[in-house]
């Protein structure tokens, strides 16, 4: 501009108006003198002209034009609305008549926990770049895309991101975890065993659950749902470290690279790498740090985007396994209810459901969850609790007036066994003193159910579970063992051993606790890697407190 400018040039031009009116230019083509339009188009027509300027189209790179429009998806703000996507239409339609974009994502405002617009001077606005170094970009980004749908506006705070660090980015980083440790210790190489179809049914049931929930997200994320998605993959990853690994750790503890074994390794390194391709667009950084840690080569944003194994999904089987986690659930609130730990064993699950479960496929599980010796399915809750009638004076006292009295002491008079056979049998016949016959029906009454004594149960989720909670000496003594195991098992965090070292443990005991490890010392050994137990006293044991009983531990490491 310099060279052509028929005057001098100030360095210090501001290139608007209207200092910039004052320049004058040469013309290249003839003598003449050019200045300056002084009109102003409105700015937004840069903004709208966009598809085409880039491409210099329509005076060159056609064919890289239609390539490339319309755009399958515009994405800005809902401030925008005015502006650049009314824009890009308006522009687009005068010059050929079409529409610039297939799809349009308008994104919601962010706001204060309180649900306010955040400003300076209301002093509510929180840095991004704050939240990112305390808890992680990833986490930031699950907490905005899980939270609620991007076309809303957001309550936003601290502790959303929290939670989404918790419940996913660190669950799954636990997850992932867990898989080096141990295939480091065992130096597991997955190109070294051939893949085959696993016989375990956790094996079978989580990779047929990965496999639904990536069904669901592809179908979400081709219509630009980004919420149910995420919701769908973070209930995933909560299954996978709650229930699939706990319930496999005992396979990865084996001290032989049994089939079983191998099998586990090569399900969870599946799980991982695909749930790494899965989340890649919603947390990109631990996705990449799983792929490349598990996979080796390339990175997790250069693949392509997962396809589902249709061959992998078994539906009864995931029912049967939701099932199943209910039952377990409603299990250990009876437990907290009664106040009985889960490691005290108990004798007996009673389980009431209206549907088909192969209790065999699925008795260990159970078990071992709920700890309990026993397990028996029934058709009815009869067996473990006892009945209690009332009228339902809503419904009955209309119909039989004067004899409400009657029938509520009658019934006040029955027997837990006489109110069980009424319930049986859906009504019963009374004769009242006058000689009135009176039949009254199951809708008349209020049933009401307490657990039989020794027994506690709840319901929920169209079942009825029942724990018998009589504790016999035996099952004291395999309680208390477990309790130490526990507590060996918090001494050997203490001391930073590493998990797979085998140690001597020398315990100071009462006679009636050295009895109860006696008899279960199979358990100690089972879950706690030791070469020997043996019983002393030395001065800088590890003292702790097991039902009013004091434990003295100490270990010697080789």
């Amino acid at each position: 501009m310099r060279a052509k400018s028929i005057e001098p040039i100030d360095e210090n031009l501001e290139l608007h108006k209207p200092y910039v009116d004052e320049v004058k230019l040469k013309s290249p083509n003839c003598l003449g003198i050019m200045e300056r339009t002084p009109e102003v188009i409105d700015v937004w027509f840069d903004s709208g002209s966009m598809p085409f300027a880039q491409y210099h189209y329509p005076f060159e790179n056609e064919q890289l034009f239609d390539e490339q429009y319309p755009a399958d998806m515009i994405c800005e703000g809902i401030d925008q609305t005015r502006g650049w996507f009314f824009s890009l239409l308006a522009v687009s339609t005068l010059l050929n008549g079409k529409t610039p974009y297939k799809s349009v994502l308008s994104t919601g405002h962010i706001l204060d926990e309180k649900g306010q617009k955040m400003s300076k001077s209301k002093g509510n606005v929180i840095d991004p770049w704050e939240i990112i170094e305390e808890y992680g970009a990833d986490a930031f980004r699950w907490a905005l895309l899980s939270d609620s749908a991007p076309w809303n506006s957001k309550r936003f705070s601290k502790q959303i991101v929290v939670e989404a660090k918790s419940k996913v980015i660190d669950t799954l980083n636990n997850a992932h975890a867990f898989f080096t440790l141990y295939a480091s210790i065992d130096n597991f190489d997955q190109a070294q065993f051939p893949l085959k179809k696993s016989e375990n049914k956790l094996d079978r049931w989580v990779l047929s659950r990965l496999n639904s929930v990536l069904r669901e997200v592809r179908k979400g994320l081709e219509t630009n749902d980004f919420l149910n998605p995420a919701k769908n993959i973070e209930s995933f990853i909560n299954d996978l470290s709650n229930w699939y690994i706990r319930r496999s750790r005992d396979r990865f503890w084996d001290s032989e690279m049994s089939d079983d074994k191998i099998s586990a390794y090569q399900t969870l390194y599946e799980v991982l790498v695909k749930v790494s391709m899965m989340i890649a667009p919603f947390t990109p950084f631990i996705a990449e740090e799983i792929y490349r840690n598990l996979v080796g080569t390339g990175s997790v944003h250069l693949t392509d985007y997962p396809e589902v194994d249709e061959a992998a999904i078994d539906e009864t089987l995931e029912q049967d396994m939701l099932t199943v986690r209910q039952i377990v659930e409603l299990a250990r609130n009876i437990r907290n209810e009664t106040g009985i730990k889960t490691r005290q064993p108990l004798s007996e699950l009673i389980v009431m459901l209206d549907r088909d479960l192969n209790l065999s496929d699925y008795e260990d599980i159970i078990k071992d969850e709920i700890n309990v010796k026993k397990i028996r399915i029934e058709r009815s809750d009869s067996g473990f609790v006892d009945f209690s009638l009332k009228l339902n004076l809503k419904v009955a006292g209309p119909k039989y007036g004067k004899n409400v009295g009657v029938l509520q002491n009658y019934l006040r008079q029955l027997t837990p066994e006489q109110a069980k056979e009424i319930v049986e049998n859906e009504q019963f016949d009374l004769e009242t003193a006058t000689g009135e016959k009176l039949t009254i029906v199951k809708e008349e009454l209020l049933i009401d159910k307490q657990a039989k004594q020794g027994f506690a149960a709840t319901s929920g989720n169209q079942m009825t579970v029942a724990l018998n909670t009589r504790i016999t000496k035996e099952l004291k003594q395999e309680g208390l063992v477990r309790e130490v195991v526990r507590a060996i098992q918090d001494y050997r965090k203490k001391l930073d051993l590493p998990v797979e070292k085998k140690v001597k443990l020398v315990l100071n005991v009462d006679e009636e606790l050295k009895e109860a490890i006696e008899c279960f010392k199979d358990i100690l050994f089972k879950n706690v890697l030791l070469l020997q137990v043996s019983y002393g006293k030395f001065k800088d044991m590890e003292v702790v407190s097991i039902d009013h009983k004091k434990l003295g531990m100490f270990i010697h490491v080789d």
